[in-house]
């Protein structure tokens, strides 16, 4: 560390000796700085702002017309702007192309100026275009014109292009109208001649044989429970007799009240036609009628004999059985021959039904572009309407280019700072190499750098008048360079406040 300090005082103490050069070299370095900056090419700036703004039309018409998004239009405009084919359009209305001597020299100017402009984009609706040249009336006229030829390119462009939808899609309608009409004249004269009207397709086909299938498993299952309760129909008519005994007076009476009783019963399930009530009440009325004839006095032992009603419900009932089963069969026949035809047909498809499929597919595929063409027509009709009063998005320049008056190169209070420090750091440097130029001996170490042994040294002799003649130089080396700098300083404000005004 001490080392470092002896080494820092060492630069100091070399810096003081002379301070003389390292004024000089600073107002020089200083000075030639400030005058070439000076006489620099002057460069100017010229600037435009435009704001988009979205009309609330294309709100209201948003999902029916088709309208640029704004982002797409901002990251078309950096591009389209920066455009060779732009620039050469400005240049050649500006008359600017007469200056030029060759094509080459053309593209030279206009790759200078796309590097000399700059678009700076702000949010969403705003953008601004700067522009530099040496001349200020050229830097103002070309950012004004630029601006002004994009704007017409684009609504010349987007009116182009939505005429030249709405040509291409009327020229395809027409076609796809006179297609559609063809396969539909094919499809119906195939029919015709044919004679086929209606057609089912292999799915459909599968689809009954799996229906007629199960119906008929479902009709078997049926029938075998059908004939279980016939048989035990059957069993029960072999147990029962046909008729009943009839013995008495009293029996008869009897007999008559259980039928009574039991017609009321059946009246509060079915009506006075259900067969068993018709049957139930003319036994009661036959019964009741040999009771009106015979003696009423005389009790009677003769026996007499009647239908047994249990044998003749349980006929009845096997008869209704035999009905349903016959049913069932006809319908069991009915199904398998649909079940047959179905599946002679899924073995042979016939290939007009192929042919009929093939032309209503062409013809549906026609149909679904022809209908997606007309939807897109209308679209592009609201568009078109759109576009020719500009409805969609307006382009507005909120802040024209001006002439420009101060330039903006070279930035005089930059380049004072760097001469300042240029200055001090050339007067440092300059220093430095002339003291490491100079072989002059300065102090004893010197010599016993060399090898060569030190025998005595000579005191330094202090002069008064040496050192007040020096310190009279010293006063007026440092006055001029505080008014030098003091000059330097008040030309840096003032342009500082050029630059602020």
């Amino acid at each position: 560390m001490e080392q470092k300090y002896d080494e820092i005082f060492k630069k100091w103490h070399i810096l003081y000796k002379r301070r003389y050069l390292l004024v000089v070299l600073f107002i020089i370095i200083t000075t030639t700085v400030i005058v070439w900056s000076h006489f620099l090419p002057k460069k100017y700036e010229s600037n435009s702002t435009v704001f988009i703004e979205e009309n609330v039309i294309k709100n209201l018409v948003k999902g029916i017309a088709v309208t640029p998004d704004m982002d797409d239009k901002i990251r078309v405009l950096q591009y389209a702007l920066l455009s060779r084919e732009l620039i050469a359009k400005v240049l050649n209305e500006m008359d600017i192309n007469d200056k030029t001597r060759s094509p080459e020299n053309l593209q030279d100017l206009v790759s200078s100026i796309r590097k000399r402009t700059k678009i700076y984009v702000k949010g969403k609706d705003l953008f601004t275009v700067s522009f530099v040249d040496q001349d200020p009336e050229f830097a103002q006229q070309f950012t004004n014109r630029l601006i002004q030829r994009y704007l017409e390119d684009n609504i010349s462009s987007k009116r182009k292009e939505t005429y030249g939808a709405n040509r291409f899609l009327d020229e395809q309608i027409t076609l796809f109208k006179g297609k559609l009409d063809k396969a539909e004249d094919a499809l119906i004269k195939f029919r015709k001649k044919h004679n086929i009207y209606v057609t089912d397709d292999e799915k459909t086909i599968l689809e009954d044989i799996k229906k007629y299938s199960s119906d008929i498993d479902n009709i078997e299952l049926n029938l075998d429970t059908l004939h279980a309760k016939k048989n035990q129909f059957k069993k029960q008519l072999m147990a029962i007799h046909p008729t009943v005994d009839i013995f008495s007076q009293q029996q008869k009476n009897d007999r008559i009240l259980t039928m009574e009783n039991k017609i009321k019963q059946l009246l509060v399930t079915y009506t006075d036609k259900y067969p068993e009530v018709v049957k139930l009440q003319a036994q009661v009325q036959a019964l009741k009628s040999q009771q009106a004839t015979g003696d009423s006095s005389e009790v009677t032992q003769t026996k007499m004999t009647s239908v047994n009603p249990v044998f003749q419900d349980v006929q009845q009932k096997a008869f209704e059985l035999d009905s349903d089963i016959s049913a069932q069969r006809a319908k069991l026949q009915r199904l398998k021959q649909l079940l047959a035809q179905r599946k002679m047909e899924i073995r042979t498809v016939p290939e007009n039904r192929k042919k009929i499929a093939m032309l209503v597919q062409e013809r549906d595929s026609l149909k679904r572009i022809y209908d997606q063409l007309l939807m897109r027509m209308g679209q592009s009709e609201v568009s078109k309407q759109m576009e020719i009063g500009d409805k969609t998005t307006n382009f507005r320049v909120v802040d024209p280019a001006l002439y420009p008056t101060e330039p903006v190169s070279p930035d005089m209070v930059k380049m004072i700072l760097l001469a300042l420090l240029v200055g001090i750091g050339g007067g440092i440097g300059g220093v430095l190499l002339a003291d490491n130029l100079d072989g002059t001996v300065r102090g004893v170490e010197d010599i016993q750098d060399l090898g060569v042994d030190v025998l005595a040294v000579i005191p330094k002799i202090r002069d008064h008048a040496a050192e007040l003649n020096r310190r009279r130089k010293d006063l007026l080396v440092y006055g001029l360079t505080a008014v030098y700098f003091s000059g330097v300083v008040c030309l840096l404000a003032y342009e500082a406040v050029k630059r602020l005004a």
